[in-house]
Protein backbone atom coordinates (compact mmCIF):
# COMPACT_ATOMS: atom_id res chain seq x y z
CA UNK A 1 0.00 0.00 0.00
CA UNK A 2 2.96 2.44 0.78
CA UNK A 3 4.59 1.94 -2.91
CA UNK A 4 0.96 3.23 -4.33
CA UNK A 5 0.97 5.78 -1.90
CA UNK A 6 4.31 7.00 -2.86
CA UNK A 7 3.57 6.57 -6.25
CA UNK A 8 0.32 8.22 -6.17
CA UNK A 9 2.29 11.31 -4.61
CA UNK A 10 5.03 11.07 -7.60
CA UNK A 11 2.32 11.46 -10.08
CA UNK A 12 0.23 14.07 -8.34
CA UNK A 13 3.81 16.36 -8.26
CA UNK A 14 4.32 15.65 -11.50
CA UNK A 15 1.08 16.24 -12.95
CA UNK A 16 -0.64 18.29 -10.45
CA UNK A 17 -3.64 16.73 -7.41
CA UNK A 18 -6.70 14.13 -8.90
CA UNK A 19 -9.33 16.81 -7.47
CA UNK A 20 -7.53 19.10 -10.45
CA UNK A 21 -7.76 22.40 -7.90
CA UNK A 22 -4.40 23.70 -8.15
CA UNK A 23 -2.54 23.46 -4.75
CA UNK A 24 -1.43 27.54 -4.54
CA UNK A 25 -2.49 30.48 -5.67
CA UNK A 26 -1.01 33.57 -6.26
CA UNK A 27 -3.06 36.29 -7.10
CA UNK A 28 -1.18 39.91 -7.66
CA UNK A 29 -3.61 43.08 -7.93
CA UNK A 30 -2.42 46.43 -9.85
CA UNK A 31 -4.76 49.40 -9.21
CA UNK A 32 -3.72 52.03 -11.64
CA UNK A 33 -5.24 55.16 -10.06
CA UNK A 34 -7.29 57.24 -11.65
CA UNK A 35 -10.58 59.56 -11.91
CA UNK A 36 -13.61 58.00 -11.28
CA UNK A 37 -15.05 54.53 -9.62
CA UNK A 38 -12.75 50.99 -10.12
CA UNK A 39 -14.83 49.32 -12.91
CA UNK A 40 -14.24 45.58 -13.69
CA UNK A 41 -15.36 46.57 -17.46
CA UNK A 42 -12.05 48.52 -17.92
CA UNK A 43 -9.79 45.49 -15.89
CA UNK A 44 -7.68 42.70 -17.01
CA UNK A 45 -6.84 39.21 -15.61
CA UNK A 46 -4.58 36.62 -16.81
CA UNK A 47 -4.57 33.23 -15.39
CA UNK A 48 -1.25 30.87 -15.93
CA UNK A 49 -1.47 27.16 -14.43
CA UNK A 50 2.77 26.63 -13.69
CA UNK A 51 4.04 23.04 -14.24
CA UNK A 52 4.33 22.70 -10.35
CA UNK A 53 0.64 23.34 -10.50
CA UNK A 54 0.18 26.46 -8.82
CA UNK A 55 -1.98 29.05 -10.37
CA UNK A 56 -1.00 32.48 -10.48
CA UNK A 57 -3.36 35.22 -11.72
CA UNK A 58 -2.15 38.93 -12.38
CA UNK A 59 -5.32 41.63 -12.19
CA UNK A 60 -4.95 44.83 -13.48
CA UNK A 61 -7.28 47.41 -12.18
CA UNK A 62 -7.99 51.21 -13.24
CA UNK A 63 -9.91 53.64 -10.75
CA UNK A 64 -9.64 54.88 -7.54
CA UNK A 65 -12.07 52.35 -5.32
CA UNK A 66 -11.94 49.22 -4.10
CA UNK A 67 -13.48 46.31 -5.39
CA UNK A 68 -15.33 43.84 -2.83
CA UNK A 69 -13.58 40.42 -2.54
CA UNK A 70 -16.55 38.43 -3.51
CA UNK A 71 -17.06 40.51 -6.83
CA UNK A 72 -13.31 40.13 -7.82
CA UNK A 73 -13.16 36.63 -6.89
CA UNK A 74 -15.97 35.81 -9.20
CA UNK A 75 -14.81 37.99 -11.95
CA UNK A 76 -11.09 36.86 -11.60
CA UNK A 77 -13.10 32.78 -11.67
CA UNK A 78 -14.71 33.94 -14.97
CA UNK A 79 -11.45 33.88 -16.82
CA UNK A 80 -9.77 30.92 -18.21
CA UNK A 81 -6.30 29.33 -17.40
CA UNK A 82 -3.71 29.05 -19.76
CA UNK A 83 -0.61 26.24 -19.06
CA UNK A 84 2.92 26.80 -19.27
Amino acid sequence: MKAIAKRLCRLEDQFGPVDRKPRKVSRTVVQRWSRGATSLENARCKRTLCADGTLTELVELAGNDEVAPDELDNWVASFSIERL
